[in-house]
């Protein structure tokens, strides 16, 4: 049986606290992600190079050429190649991804901090859960000593 897909964003860890407790009913605010394609430069970046024409640069003495030559004409092969002379523009487009992956980064909770102020901030919510956890347990040994006394006769 396949599992539902979901299609929203994934979203990182929030902990959720437990029903019937006074602040269960508040909403945790969510970052919202941005989607992964903001981030996909690669494939774009690798075509654009692939297009640009080697041929001009290429010493027609050197009788090597690189290994790979043969694939990468075979799977551009149908882009037209690109002069050097037009690189520049033809990187605008590309430019204006890096600079939209970097935005949605920006906004992103938490990207203001360093790592050792976040490393910081998970000690104290570690040691936070550490104490609760503690307490959870002292509280169920000592009920179980009240149900213990309770279930006593007489």
């Amino acid at each position: 049986m396949a599992l539902p897909v979901s299609s929203a964003a994934p979203t990182p860890f929030v902990r959720t606290p437990a029903a019937g407790t006074p602040s269960a009913n508040t909403a945790l605010p969510r970052a919202e992600l941005p989607p992964p394609q903001t981030f996909d430069i690669l494939p774009p970046l690798h075509e654009l190079l692939a297009r640009i024409d080697h041929t001009s640069s290429i010493n027609p003495s050197s009788s090597s050429s690189a290994p790979d030559a043969p694939l990468l004409s075979a799977r551009y092969a149908d882009l037209p190649p690109l002069d050097p002379k037009d690189l520049p523009t033809e990187a605008m487009a590309l430019k204006s991804r890096i600079r939209g992956a970097l935005r949605a980064l920006s906004q992103l909770p938490d990207m203001d901090r360093d790592v050792e102020e976040q490393r910081a901030e998970i000690n104290e919510l570690e040691d936070r859960l550490r104490k609760q956890e503690d307490m959870v347990l002292r509280l169920g040994n000592l009920a179980e000593g009240i149900r213990v006394q309770l279930a006593r006769p007489g």
